[in-house]
């Protein structure tokens, strides 16, 4: 029974060789806890046994997780490499790329991209070289040069030109600039101290003259006592709230309703304006205050029975709530 223990001791001695210092007092520790010397010739075979392919598979597990951490390492030294190149070479490509895109466009702003052309569409009434010249666009500036102040170059021409109501610049690849005009379109007459003032909409005066000019205009009765100023090409300019009066009065009888029966607009009495409609109604407004809703009563008014046959007419809308019309085929409508 002796050599029999001691056979098997020799043997886990034996076995035991097999780990490094370190694993194999860690296989005698555990023989020591699980009380090996206090069991059987059996019992220290079997615990032995297990005890060895304990360590044993500890060993191999550390030793892999050793091998495959240096693994890790070096292949994240690979990732971080590629990485890198990958960033470099991106870097580049957008360096060189952006660099190559500045080079081309400062090759197309600089001697591809200047203005050869120069066109005006819009209007007859003034000479295109005229247009051009005041503009100060000339051939050889750069097509897309932020330094051409679109809005410099219509306030100019305005000024210059009283017909001119807007002007848009149109740049057109590879080398045509246009200047896109919009003409204004005369609306009223006015006589002002002898001279025949035609007005647009908003009052802006087109032109003046000594002879009453030919066309179908509504004549404007204006309070001369109350205008300052009138310059071509600019708005009139006179006292108070009257300009205010003016426009809101001009804007109404303006309308695609108003404008093609209104052959006399009367505001030289704020207080009490007066149309001349259709060749046979004279309208009292009163203030202009409702003038929209005045004028709509008017029509109302002037379909009923009272003015059929072709009868002429006073219709009085001062007061919205109490408008009234008496026949006058003797009515004097100048």
């Amino acid at each position: 029974m002796a050599d029999n223990k001691n056979k098997i001791q020799k043997s886990h001695i034996a076995a035991a060789e097999d780990f490094d210092t370190k694993e194999r007092r860690r296989y005698f520790r555990l023989l020591k806890s699980m009380k090996y010397r206090k069991k059987d010739a059996k019992g220290q075979e079997e615990l032995a046994g297990r005890m060895h392919d304990l360590v044993k598979s500890n060993a191999e597990r550390q030793a892999y997780e050793e091998k495959f951490a240096h693994n890790i390492s070096v292949t994240s030294k690979h990732e971080r490499r590629r990485k890198f190149k990958l960033r470099w070479r991106v870097y580049t490509f957008l360096i060189t790329g952006g660099a190559v895109l500045f080079l081309v466009g400062f090759l197309l702003y600089s001697y591809v991209l200047v203005v050869e052309n120069i066109n005006v569409v819009g209007t007859d009434r003034y000479a295109a070289e005229d247009l051009i010249s005041e503009s100060g666009l000339e051939p050889g500036d750069k097509l897309l040069s932020l330094s051409i102040d679109a809005g410099a170059i219509e306030e100019r021409i305005i000024d210059r030109f009283p017909y001119i109501k807007s002007v848009k610049l149109k740049r057109s690849l590879p080398d045509t600039m246009t200047l896109v005009v919009t003409e204004e379109v005369p609306v009223f007459v006015s006589e002002v101290y002898g001279e025949y003032y035609l007005l647009t909409e908003e009052m802006r005066v087109l032109e003046r003259s000594r002879e009453q000019p030919e066309g179908d205009y509504i004549r404007l009765k204006l309070p001369e006592e109350e205008i300052r100023t009138a310059r071509d090409g600019h708005v009139l300019e006179m006292d108070g709230n009257m300009l205010d009066v003016v426009l809101r009065a001009a804007k109404a009888v303006s309308s695609e309703t108003m404008r093609e029966g209104t052959s006399v607009l009367d505001v030289r009495d704020r207080f009490n304006i007066l149309i001349s409609y259709g060749g046979r109604f004279r309208l009292e407004l009163g203030t202009v205050n409702d003038i929209d809703i005045k004028l709509s009563l008017a029509f109302e008014i002037m379909k009923s029975d009272k003015f059929a046959g072709g009868n002429k007419g006073t219709i009085y809308l001062d007061d919205v709530n109490r408008a009234s019309a008496i026949i006058d085929n003797e009515l004097d409508l100048d």
